[in-house]
């Protein structure tokens, strides 16, 4: 899929899950050089949501929203935890509280290698 495509769906569903009450601490895309796909990293706000009730209330506002979503699916997404070291770490140093795309490569946080991704919301703190 084409980058800014990409980062234009992602952003439409985070508003959408944001209106629809999954609101996101963190939501980034991660790329994964070894099969060239993206992923949809989103840290939520309500730390205590279930998996389940995640990935469910993920796919119903995909299947409402196809039309600005294009082909983004719920296995695009992954339920990421705000515990994990590079969340940790991105939290400190960027914050976007609204929806952008900071663009980065080749990075290290807290450890943990990233080599590329989009961050679009970074709220930890």
């Amino acid at each position: 899929m084409d980058q800014a495509i990409l980062v234009n769906s992602a952003q439409n569903l985070i508003k959408k899950l944001d209106n629809d009450g999954l609101k996101s601490l963190v939501a980034m895309l991660v790329h994964n050089e070894d099969v060239g796909t993206w992923k949809l990293w989103i840290v939520p706000a309500d730390e205590k949501i279930d998996k389940f009730e995640f990935y469910r209330k993920i796919s119903e506002v995909i299947s409402k929203n196809r039309d600005l979503l294009g082909d983004f699916s719920a296995s695009d997404v992954e339920l990421a935890s705000k515990t994990h070291p590079a969340m940790q770490r991105i939290g400190k140093i960027i914050n976007i509280k609204d929806l952008g795309a900071l663009h980065f490569s080749g990075n290290s946080f807290n450890g943990f290698y990233m080599p590329d991704g989009i961050i679009l919301r970074s709220a930890l703190t």
